[in-house]
């Protein structure tokens, strides 16, 4: 409805029975606004008469203004059909439903010169209706479920109506008991006269008269299966109810029934099979009892059924204490039990072997170590009924390898000393023969020493010169202090200034000054050496530098005192870099401490395993108890503990980093955690070992938050799609009965509405898509089709939508792929797309398909904005979008290209993008032919 403004627009506004606020199309101040529209908005009048709407508004500007803006602008009113929204009403945030419309009004000459806002508040009715819909869902429901629970249900169960005993209601199972008898209706002791002559009929007319409940357990009764045949002598267990009508009066009995027939069949075989048994356990036991292995068999309750000879004798135990309890009865530690509970839920769960290594203790010889394997023992149908076990001690094989090792290295130890060894006679017999050679030119080179000691100072003073040292001269008597130009610079003198002992002690920093002044005065006094540290700042550039000073004295021929020399360096760039690491670690540390994180550190040549008290917290350990390398890999969940020895093993052997995410069982706790541990091979500088050192942290949260995101937007999509399909039907009806019609708005507003649902629709399934895909739930449903023929389907669609981009398709090659056609559809459908919102209108997409080398590769190419090559890395990333002053106004949310590489990823495909800023991108992806 569109208002005119005139003289009589305020009467209409302050009379009409919905919300209307009226404001000023130039400067959207509200100049108009009616009671109903203040107690719909819950705001007082000043607030909103004569302001800005927006700023009554401001909690909902961000979903609004831009329609409110398009009303202006293009004359068209904005619908909007309970929405929800959150309003401060009367000074409180509050959600509430409308419907209401954005209308322009114009004056006598077609201006635009107001704006109108109808508002009908639709909170309480739709509550009402959300109400009423659940209350009629759940009766549903819950009327379903008693009638599958009692058509569904494995006993026989019949109602039996009035004094007669009539069958009124009767589910399969129980017709099933006698499946040629016509029951319904008939009563009970006229359908099934073998009944009439046992105790069941007293029975049921007792509980008829009395309303007792009664039970009968394993009743013999001859009965034939169809009426008039051959009787069968068959057991039951019965149970009978009455029922009672609204007057609490008896007119019925509940009859549950189960036949037992084969049950007492089966406790009569029984008897027999343990008979058997216990014959072939006397033979068993005489197989088994001269092997030095130890066998056993558990039952599904972790009870050991059978142990050997070898076994009791390990434990020190006889069968009567042994048979018939569970690991820990006999002597299992905690962790121990705990370990092998787990394997033997594996065992029944996978009806798959475990095999492990373990150390425990033998009743006589100490602690020793057990290669194990477990194996399920299936019954006829396949079901794991029993887990028996083999163990072999090894202790021996381990000490044997661990001494062959020991051997290997004493070995090339030992070569290696023969072999210098021999080298070292070999030099002395070269020595001795060099003797009297040497001794001959002793005198020539007693000569030479003096010239060669020159030639000594020359290299010193060029060493000293190569290294930038600084050097000092003190004089025993005098004091006088001598230093050379490079020490003057290092205190920041020039060369041709003199520098004394004074004057250097002054240009050190305050804190070390008289701590370097004691140690110059000891090393001269006590005659020690002299080696400090210590900053200094420059006399004339003020340069903070950290200097090393070294000195010893220097004794005459009577061995006294005679001066102290010494050199100094510049260390400042060692020390900060030494500060840094101090600071790095530091700050790692308290990382560490910030993360919750535990650490441990494994020796990879004994094994040595230390954790910190986080650590054993994750693994469900107390802080202050110990805690062994079996021990905390026997937490993990069977399902990943191979997999992390395995990766620990590639780790220690190969070097590669460690980084795995898992589930662990806690020990005391019992609670699963989820984990993820980091790890790497650290060389000690002190010594040839080698550590497995790394962290771990507690992620049981954030696999929770991302199970709970899939669940909701995976719920979300599927409640989104039926009454958006609804929706879809309607507008598609009302687009038909629109055609032909005069009202172009209404039939311009229907086709925009099916491009919308359309929009909505791929959204829906792209969010759905991306949730099937994180739960492993995404089926790739593979079939041979021809790539070329989907293109053209794809720009076919697009173009029926798209009139602002000429779209072209290059091929020369007819191209069968075998894929899921309708995913790879939904690729190319979301690149041309893509091209299509990120390109100016005007412009062209080109598609090109074509077979190169094995493979079919496609291609998208537009001249839009580009990419910048940071975000060419990120762009298949999931929720990444390109954030630019060029596509703030383009709708999306960033799933399209992540669910696209996911799909081409599993079809064992590549994609891939090229782009230049300005100049547009072309989209690749290639699959096999």
């Amino acid at each position: 409805m569109e208002l005119t403004d005139g003289e009589e627009l305020e009467q209409i506004i302050l009379d009409a029975p919905i919300a209307i606020c009226i404001l000023n199309s130039e400067t959207l101040v509200a100049e108009m606004v009616n009671d109903k529209f203040l107690e719909v908005s819950g705001k007082p009048y000043d607030t909103i008469f004569g302001r800005f709407y927006w700023d009554a508004f401001a909690e909902v500007r961000s979903d609004y203004e831009t329609a409110l803006t398009s009303v202006v602008e293009t004359g068209k009113p904005y619908h909007a059909n309970e929405v929800e929204m959150m309003l401060v009403r009367h000074g409180i945030e509050e959600t509430i439903v409308v419907t209401f419309v954005y209308a322009p009004i114009r004056n006598k000459a077609g201006e635009i010169t107001k704006v109108a806002i109808w508002v009908l508040e639709n909170t309480n009715q739709v509550a009402e209706r959300q109400k009423s819909e659940v209350a009629k869902l759940a009766f549903r429901e819950e009327r379903d479920r008693l009638q599958s629970f009692f058509m569904q249900a494995k006993v026989g169960i019949c109602i039996l109506s009035g004094p007669e005993l009539a069958y009124e209601l009767i589910n399969p199972a129980y017709q099933q008991l006698l499946p040629g008898r016509n029951l319904s209706g008939r009563p009970i002791f006229e359908a099934l006269p073998e009944l009439a002559e046992t105790p069941l009929r007293e029975v049921m007319l007792n509980v008829y008269r009395t309303g007792e409940s009664y039970e009968i357990n394993e009743l013999l009764i001859p009965v034939s299966t169809h009426e008039g045949g051959p009787t069968k002598d068959r057991y039951f267990s019965f149970s009978f109810q009455a029922r009672r009508d609204d007057n609490n009066i008896i007119d019925g009995i509940l009859n549950i029934v189960y036949e037992v027939t084969e049950m007492i069949s089966v406790q009569q075989e029984l008897r027999k099979a343990r008979e058997q048994a216990e014959q072939q356990k006397r033979v068993y036991e005489t197989i088994t009892s001269g092997t030095p292995d130890l066998m056993y068999v558990w039952d599904l309750e972790y009870r050991f059924t059978y142990a050997n000879s070898a076994l009791l004798t390990m434990w020190g135990k006889t069968w009567e204490t042994a048979i018939g309890v569970g690991l820990r009865e006999n002597g299992y530690e905690e962790w121990h039990a705990a370990m092998h509970e787990r394997e033997i839920d594996y065992v029944i769960a996978t009806k798959q072997s475990v095999r492990g290594e373990v150390a425990f203790p033998h009743a006589t010889l100490g602690r020793r170590i057990y290669d194990y394997i477990l194996i399920p023992v299936l019954n006829e149908r396949g079901d794991v009924e029993a887990v028996a076990g083999t163990t072999r001690d090894v202790t021996e094989r381990k000490q044997m390898e661990q001494a062959l090792a020991q051997s290997s290295e004493e070995l090339q130890a030992i070569n290696e000393e023969m072999a210098a060894t021999n080298e070292e006679q070999a030099a002395s017999n070269e020595e001795l023969s060099a003797a009297n050679n040497e001794l001959a030119f002793l005198n020539q080179e007693l000569v030479e020493a003096r010239q060669k000691i020159e030639e000594s100072e020359v290299a010193l003073r060029l060493a000293i010169s190569a290294a930038n040292f600084g050097t000092w001269f003190i004089h025993s008597v005098t004091r006088e202090f001598i230093t050379d130009a490079r020490l003057k610079e290092l205190f920041g003198y020039y060369p041709d200034e003199d520098l004394s002992i004074e004057q250097a002690l002054a240009q050190i920093t305050d804190e070390y000054r008289g701590y370097v002044s004691n140690k110059l005065e000891n090393a001269i006094y006590h005659n020690g050496d002299y080696d400090v540290t210590y900053p200094v700042v420059g006399l004339h550039d003020n340069k903070l530098r950290w200097l090393r000073s070294i000195g010893n004295l220097k004794a005459d021929p009577s061995g006294a005192f005679s001066a102290f020399t010494g050199v100094v360096m510049d260390i400042t760039e060692q020390y900060l870099a030494n500060k840094n690491v101090q600071r790095a670690e530091e700050s790692l540390r308290m990382a560490i401490e910030a993360a919750d994180s535990g650490t441990f550190s494994i020796n990879t040549r004994t094994f040595d395993f230390f954790a910190s008290p986080r650590l054993k917290e994750l693994f469900g350990f107390r802080r202050d108890e110990e805690m062994s390398y079996e021990a905390c890999m026997g937490q993990i969940r069977e399902d990943y503990r191979q997999l992390a020895f395995q990766m620990i093993e590639t780790t220690v052997n190969k070097g590669e980093r460690f980084e795995l995410e898992y589930p662990a069982i806690g020990f005391h706790d019992g609670k699963q955690r989820w984990l993820r541990g980091i790890g790497t091979l650290q060389h000690d500088s002190d010594s040839t070992d080698v550590f497995f050192t790394g962290i771990i942290n507690d992620i049981t949260e954030q696999k929770e938050d991302e199970q709970r995101k899939n669940d909701f937007i995976g719920m979300v999509s599927h409640e989104l799609k039926t009454p958006l399909t609804s929706l879809t039907a309607i507008i598609q009806v009302a687009g038909a009965k629109l055609k032909n019609s005069e009202d172009t708005f209404l039939a311009g507003a229907m086709e925009n509405a099916k491009l919308q649902t359309r929009r909505m629709a791929n959204m829906i399934n792209g969010f759905l898509n991306v949730s099937r895909l994180e739960s492993a739930k995404l089926l790739i449903d593979k079939k041979d089709f021809n790539l070329n023929e989907l293109i053209e389907e794809v720009i076919k669609e697009t173009t029926l939508t798209v009139s602002s981009h000429t779209i072209t398709f290059n091929t020369e090659d007819r191209v069968i792929i075998n894929a899921d056609q309708d995913k790879i559809g939904s690729v190319i459908t979301n690149l041309v797309g893509n091209a299509v919102k990120y390109s100016p209108k005007g412009t062209a997409v080109d598609i090109r398909c074509e077979i190169i080398g094995k493979k079919a590769q496609v291609s998208v190419k537009d001249g839009g904005i580009g990419l910048k090559p940071e975000d060419m890395n990120k762009v298949f990333d999931r929720y990444f979008r390109v954030e630019s002053s060029h596509n703030r106004h383009i709708s999306g949310f960033g799933i399209g290209l992540y669910l696209s590489a996911e799909i081409i990823h599993r079809h064992d495909g590549e994609i891939w993008v090229e782009s230049e800023i300005g100049k547009g991108s072309t989209f690749y992806f290639s699959l096999p032919v």
